[in-house]
């Protein structure tokens, strides 16, 4: 399983450029974003190499932040890249409701985060499609 940093904002403008500007004034490097529109206020759902710091550093800055534990996949990227672990998700019984993706080398791999309460069949059944489930980001 791997943190994913909740960052709790305003719906104003703004909101996103102050968390982008703090993690890379600190040097840390936004690797998947996923923003939810929650009403007046909003989520910001962050990937970094380095949650713990992250977290912290946005803490720090006054920020509302929190962890989700997620699955995170590598999956080949090429067209029909996601298809084994789709197919292996749908063999586990597992319906996907909260996901998204990145790559991280073009041509050659990206992540799928998948969220949810069965993040341990998740990844067992992703590893048992032969894909690699992550711990860490580089």
């Amino acid at each position: 399983m791997y943190k994913e940093i909740c960052v709790f904002v305003e719906n104003k403008p703004g909101k996103l450029s102050r968390v982008a500007e703090t993690l890379g004034k600190a040097g840390i490097d936004i690797l998947a974003l996923e923003i939810a529109n929650e009403g007046q206020f909003g989520v910001l759902k962050i990937l970094t190499a380095e949650p713990d710091r992250a977290k912290t550093i946005l803490e720090e800055a006054g920020m509302t932040c929190a962890f989700n534990n997620v699955a995170v996949v590598e999956i080949p990227d090429h067209p029909g890249g996601l298809l084994r672990l789709a197919k292996a998700l749908e063999k586990s019984g597992i319906n996907v409701t909260d996901a998204y993706g990145c790559i991280l080398e073009r041509g050659k791999r990206a992540v799928f985060v998948v969220k949810g309460d069965q993040l341990e069949t998740i990844e067992t059944a992703a590893a048992e499609a032969g894909l690699r489930v992550l711990e860490q980001l580089e």
